[in-house]
């Protein structure tokens, strides 16, 4: 591998660092910026000035190949004319960042937005544009001007997995036009092991780096060590990526706030880390979502901190230039079968209106050899199955959990009210008395979609209730509100209804008032960002008899 050299490796030597940003190392800190999770977020150029973090990732470009950008607070500028974000005051920050010895790349996907390819053509074509509009390319509009990144990240999370293989290609043939310069590939898959969307593209193109969401899933780091499955990844690292040497990340909630579940202490990540650092040498170090949250939380210094303890580097060869060699290779995922300790329950519920077809059942249910086809999964009672080659791979799920749908992804999840007989599999409508969605009044771990919330002003925006704790009849619950493209200003609010029997004491975020069985939370406006993403805050209360969350369907936004 070359090292990190060329424009940003000369300014970081003149600027006395002793290095620069190293893939090859263990002891990376990587977090995302843009979104403004934690309602406080400062320039980029302020989270350069010091040495926390590694590597920046901007995010997202949650729109393309008809390019749609979105850094909250961070950039609100066009080109005139124009609805594709310009921002100078990002592209100085860049250029800053890259002088202290730190690498920014650009996130294209997230959890909401529209994109997607077509086909590797599409792909390809696309990343001729990325290369002119962020790289060394020429383009009329560069919304970062001069400034040059040092990689893309894909964190694919709807739209398909078609075509990210012939961008990648495409891709990395430009990289190759200068070779004076380090540059990256990166991914955020899913910890669940394949990702349903980068699955076959992971084992077909080149990455240098993958960020491992353990958070949101039944395999999070709050499940560690039962369910934690660095493994399946230590071991796609090694036996079936295009990249024997690529690095593997622990992607981290930065706070408890910044995801429906996952969030570990610092302490407790250190040591996730440390004996994850022992055994793997794939290990890449620790991403958090996002640095807003990892900062205001303290978190950051914990990770700093825990990273900076025994480091190692190797002196692999790769990067992200040069040609693309595609290799096929089966691999196989393992099931742990202890029961976890844990006793902290975290869920969320998602409201729908849609139910899905009930048809005849599937003549049979995924069995070990049995036929299948593409990247199908499959359901049946306790165990789960995954398509390999043609033939199906069916293993079991933990003690007291069953297999569900989550779209086309098989997942291991507690019944909770849900059918736990017949099967179900992918890419069919054909349940056998089972039913995969789940009723509005159901709690279920966070696999749902959040719901559109019924917006009073022309922000689009969408609710999320998601339960932090549970203990002895009082209750912890986080509410997640997003807008998808506009951003809202700091005076607004939210109202909902609130279950029978439930009573709210406390709001982490604003005040909170009650009429009736109606809830609203008002936002404080003096403690308000003027635009926001999102707003992210826990209420706390108590109640009797089940425990049951808001339903979406009820919540009411406003905004001024």
């Amino acid at each position: 591998m070359r090292l990190f050299s060329g424009l940003v490796a000369s300014l970081a030597a003149s600027a006395g660092l002793a290095s620069a940003f190293n893939v090859n190392c263990n002891s990376n800190y990587v977090s995302y910026y843009g979104q403004n999770s934690a309602g406080n977020q400062k320039t980029l150029g302020e989270y350069c000035k010091d040495s926390t973090e590694d590597l920046i990732v901007l995010a997202f470009m949650n729109g393309f190949p008809n390019i749609i950008m979105n850094f909250a607070n961070a950039c609100e500028t066009t080109f005139p004319g124009s609805s594709l974000l310009h921002c100078p005051n990002i592209a100085q920050d860049i250029k800053y960042c890259q002088s202290q010895g730190k690498a920014v790349i650009l996130s294209m996907g997230g959890a909401s937005g529209a994109y997607g390819f077509s086909s590797d053509s599409q792909g390809a074509q696309f990343a001729d544009t990325v290369w002119n509009m962020f790289f060394k390319g020429s383009s009329d509009q560069r919304p970062f001007d001069d400034a040059v990144l040092d990689g893309i990240d894909l964190d694919i999370e709807g739209g398909g997995g078609s075509g990210y293989v012939g961008f990648i290609n495409q891709l990395r043939s430009h990289y190759a036009s200068d070779p004076g310069r380090q540059y990256y590939i990166a991914a955020a898959p899913q910890c669940p092991y394949p990702d349903s969307y980068l699955g076959s593209t992971l084992n077909s193109a080149w990455f240098d780096m993958v960020f491992v969401q353990f958070y949101n899933n039944y395999c999070g780091l709050n499940a560690y060590p039962t369910w934690f499955n660095y493994a399946d990844w230590d071991n796609w690292a090694k036996t079936s990526s295009v990249n024997k040497n690529v690095k593997i990340y622990i992607g981290a909630p930065g706070s408890p706030s910044a995801a429906s579940s996952g969030y570990v202490s610092g302490s407790t990540l250190s040591t996730i880390y440390s004996a994850v650092r022992s055994q793997y040498s794939s290990l890449g170090g620790i991403m958090t979502w996002d640095v807003s949250q990892a900062r205001t939380s303290g978190l950051a210094g914990a990770i700093r901190s825990a990273l900076d303890s025994g480091k190692t580097c190797s002196s692999n060869p790769g990067g992200g230039g040069g040609t693309t060699t595609t290799t096929t290779t089966t691999s196989k995922t393992s099931a742990t079968s202890t029961t976890p300790t844990s006793t902290v329950v975290e869920y969320t519920t998602t409201s729908t209106t849609s139910q899905p077809t009930t048809t005849s059942s599937p003549s049979t249910c995924p069995v070990n050899g049995g036929k299948c086809s593409g990247n199908q999964q499959g359901c049946s009672g306790q165990k789960f199955a995954i398509c390999n080659g043609g033939s199906w791979w069916v293993s079991s799920c933990a003690p007291g959990t069953y297999c569900y749908l989550n779209g086309n992804m098989a997942t291991c999840d507690w019944a909770n009210g849900r059918p736990t007989d017949g099967c179900s599999v992918s890419g069919s409508m054909s349940f056998s008395k089972r039913q995969d969605l789940i009723a509005v009044n159901k709690i279920t771990k966070p696999s749902l979609r959040p719901k559109p919330a019924n917006a009073k002003s022309k922000t689009s925006t969408r609710v999320e209730f998601v339960v932090s704790e549970l203990a002895n009849n009082q209750f912890s619950t986080v509410i997640k509100i997003q807008t998808n493209k506009d951003a809202f200003s700091g005076n607004w609010s939210i109202s909902f209804t609130l279950p029978s029997g439930q009573k709210i004491e406390s709001t982490s975020r604003g005040s909170a008032s009650t009429n009736g069985n109606t809830v609203t939370i008002k936002s404080d406006i003096s403690r308000e960002e003027s635009k926001n993403m999102a707003a992210i805050f826990k209420i706390s209360g108590t109640y009797t008899g089940e425990y049951v969350l808001p339903d979406t369907n009820t919540a009411s936004f406003a905004t001024s």
